[in-house]
């Protein structure tokens, strides 16, 4: 597929942007050192004529301790143009923060720390015991540099290199280096009993942001390993650096409008507050009188998602080059003719631009009727500058369930929620099902109406009102998945199977298939019970993108009490009370977790099959997967996020399995929040459209295509339950009660 916009992680593209800023930085950087001062006195010149932004400016000094990087295989070493950045930035980019394990993870230092200082006794204590003598202290009393703090960090700045020879003279200069070569070798001797690669030290982050919080310029301090990382602030001899990010981030800035300097600069360390006081200047910038001793900017500080944009063909940010869109359909980026060209002639031609570009410019006509929302904040959230994380900050939205929607992510050690079952279900022990759902404020959801609803609902005006929710309630960006299964059930499934008779049915068995967020967000699915309650319904989540820890978990929520039991072999059943007593029999929602590609599922047949924002020609397993649906031939419903989304589904399940799917509709439980894409100006929202698989007709086809590995075979393993109950009967009734 050509855009990735509704399917990749935020995140990652943001980290594309952080990197490739980065890199651009510390070449220009590079190049300015080579001729210092006709270069710097050039660029000081030129950041004096810019326009003045009336936001205040801040720079960050935030050291790290306890944060090391891991690089994999394939991963370039190195600061600069390393951290596997092109990963971020290739022709096939990453989708999720998984997909990057190989190349990058993170570590924590301390437990690193903790062992090496229990190494480090035990080797003590074996010197002591063979009668090695050890390093004694220098002759001022004081002891020499350990391998948390070398002589180099702990200088002044401008003196390194004066000081390093004035410690050689102390010391002796062998002596110097027979220390500083066992102070390399005797750190790596030991990590490599446990790894073949120390973690390199990210020191100290220079961040420069305005008050708003868009992000201007990073600067990246990078330490060898996890044993040169020093005990200090991490600020020293930080001026020249802090200096050059100033000014590149106001000559290129990185989050979003022209070049600029700021009215006013305000620092975060107190030192180099001071080593700056005489450089700000020469840039026609004030710097504030004192530093910044707490967190300084406005209360509703919040790192904006703003993105810089890229060219869709040679993936170069905003901050390089000025980007346009085609001039016929203005839905793709481009940074210039040449780009444009290439991509209008690429080869084959179902893949250039000149084929999509009438199809792209029909999408971009629908952006109009999906922004058609009944909330009052929609003219906000449906917006291309739409801030998320401010939208969420401003109202308290900034825990439980919401974080799953910011690009605020755990830290190395935190475990995610929710990971497994019976951990997920320990939060909700109060007895409130929507306990992750609420805000930092008064309670978001209202308790359940006491008689079921009269009529069906189509759109969101309509439950929000029977529900006694305002429109000013955000609760429709959780809730679309729920509600879509709902429209799924009593809307779509009767106009497209009316033989089914599915609003009848007393239980349902419905399978979510290649799940991720969604098992996330899996709470919001008790909504089903609120707008269904006749049903027992059980939800199979299935997909290799489950945690693994969740695989063949059970439990059962239910609406009869508050109390929780376990049952032996059947995972966990919650009890929760729902506020209101029911009239009928006890409805029960089960949750069942499969953490494998749905070809390889095995178990009865479902009523339903269901998937969200499924993106078909995005993973492999899918050429497997839609065969498995097509001999099962049961109703499969797929959301997706923008109308060429659907087109691409549709022609990989014609390659797949020689069907088809429906003509895609608008979902009207779709998402209100509008995802930002960063190659493409196309409208796209969670479970924004809707269709359904179009199986390939059985009738004299006996071969039917199965690229990739094949299905386990149509094992007769995965049968409907009440057809292994009747094999032990005999054949003619059976026969008689299927002519019947």
């Amino acid at each position: 597929m050509e855009f990735v916009s509704g399917y990749r992680d935020e995140f990652l593209d943001f980290a594309a942007l952080l990197f490739g800023w980065f890199r651009k930085f510390a070449a220009e950087r590079g190049a300015v050192g080579a001729s210092l001062e006709s270069r710097w006195r050039q660029l000081e010149a030129q950041i004096r004529r810019l326009p003045q932004d009336p936001a205040l400016w801040v720079l960050h000094v935030l050291p790290n301790r306890s944060v090391g990087i891991s690089l994999g295989q394939g991963a370039e070493p190195g600061p600069a143009p390393g951290l596997g950045a092109a990963c971020f930035l290739g022709d096939e980019p990453p989708l999720h923060l998984r997909d990057l394990s190989p190349y990058v993870s993170f570590v924590s230092l301390e437990e690193g720390e903790e062992a090496e200082e229990e190494e480090e006794e035990e080797e003590n204590r074996e010197e002591e015991g063979t009668g090695v003598e050890k390093v004694d202290p220098e002759e001022d009393g004081e002891p020499g540099p350990t391998s948390r703090e070398s002589p180099q960090e702990a200088n002044p700045p401008g003196e390194t290199e004066e000081a390093e020879q004035e410690a050689g003279g102390r010391g002796g200069e062998e002596g110097c280096r027979e220390d500083k070569a066992e102070e390399e070798a005797g750190p790596d001797r030991r990590k490599g009993r446990r790894s073949e690669a120390a973690p390199l030290h990210l020191s100290c982050l220079l961040l420069v942001t305005d008050e708003h919080g868009t992000i201007l310029g990073i600067d990246l301090l990078m330490d060898g390993t996890q044993g040169s990382a020093g005990k200090g602030s991490g600020t020293e001899n930080l001026a020249p650096r802090a200096y050059a990010l100033l000014c590149h981030s106001m000559a290129c800035p990185m989050g979003s409008g022209d070049p600029r300097k700021p009215r006013q600069l305000t620092v975060g360390d107190a030192q180099l507050h001071r080593e700056l006081e005489s450089l700000v200047p020469r840039l026609g910038v004030k710097l504030a009188k004192t530093p910044m001793r707490t967190w300084g900017p406005r209360p509703g500080f919040t790192f904006a998602s703003l993105r810089a944009q890229t060219c869709h063909v040679c993936h170069r940010h905003s901050f390089e080059v000025k980007l346009t869109p085609c001039p016929q359909c203005s839905a793709v980026l481009y940074c210039g003719e040449a780009c444009l060209r290439a991509d209008w002639r690429r080869c084959p031609d179902d893949v250039s631009h000149q084929f999509w570009c009438p199809r792209l410019a029909a999408f971009m006509e629908r952006a109009g009727e999906l922004a058609t929302l009944p909330f009052t904040y929609t003219a906000e959230v449906t917006s291309e500058s739409f801030n998320k994380e401010a939208f969420l900050a401003s109202r308290g939205l900034t825990r439980g369930y919401w974080t799953q929607l910011s690009m605020l992510i755990p830290g190395p050690g935190t475990p995610r929620h929710p990971q497994a079952s019976t951990p997920a279900l320990s939060l909700l022990l109060s007895g409130d099902p929507y306990q992750l759902l609420q805000g930092d404020g008064p309670a978001l959801m209202p308790p359940v109406p006491p008689d079921p609803p009269r009529g069906l609902f189509g759109s969101w005006q309509d439950y929000y009102t029977w529900r006694g929710l305002s429109l000013d309630s955000p609760m429709a960006v959780l809730l679309t998945y729920p509600l879509t299964v709902y429209y799924v059930i009593t809307h779509l499934v009767p106009q497209s199977f009316p033989e089914l008779n599915i609003q009848n049915k007393q239980s349902l068995k419905i399978h979510v298939v290649e799940a991720g967020k969604e098992f996330d967000l899996v709470m919001v699915f008790w909504e089903l019970l609120v707008l269904l309650p006749h049903m027992a319904l059980e939800l199979q989540f299935v997909g290799d993108g489950l945690p693994l820890d969740s695989d063949q978990q059970h439990f059962t929520l239910q609406r009869d009490g508050p109390e929780v039991s376990v049952r032996p072999g059947s995972g966990v059943s919650a009890r929760l009370s729902s506020g209101t007593k029911e009239k009928a029999g006890r409805r029960d929602l089960q949750i069942k977790v499969s953490a494998r590609p749905y070809h390889l599922l095995q178990g009865p047949k479902p009523d339903l099959v269901i998937g969200f924002n499924s993106g078909f020609g995005l993973k492999d397993t899918w050429l497997s997967s839609l065969p498995r649906l097509q001999s099962l031939r049961v109703p499969a419903f797929f959301t997706e996020s923008s109308e060429y989304g659907c087109v691409m589904d549709d022609q990989t399940m014609a390659v797949a399995t020689g069907g088809g799917t429906s003509p895609p509709r608008p979902n009207p439980f779709r998402s209100p929040f509008r995802l930002r894409a960063a190659d493409n100006r196309m409208p796209w929202y969670c479970n924004a459209f809707i269709f359904h698989l179009v199986y390939k007709p059985s009738q004299g086809s006996g071969a039917r295509p199965a690229p990739g590995p094949a299905p386990p075979a149509p094992t007769p393993a995965a049968p409907p339950a009440p057809a292994r109950r009747r094999r032990g009967e005999k054949k003619p009734g059976r026969g008689s009660r299927r002519r019947r």
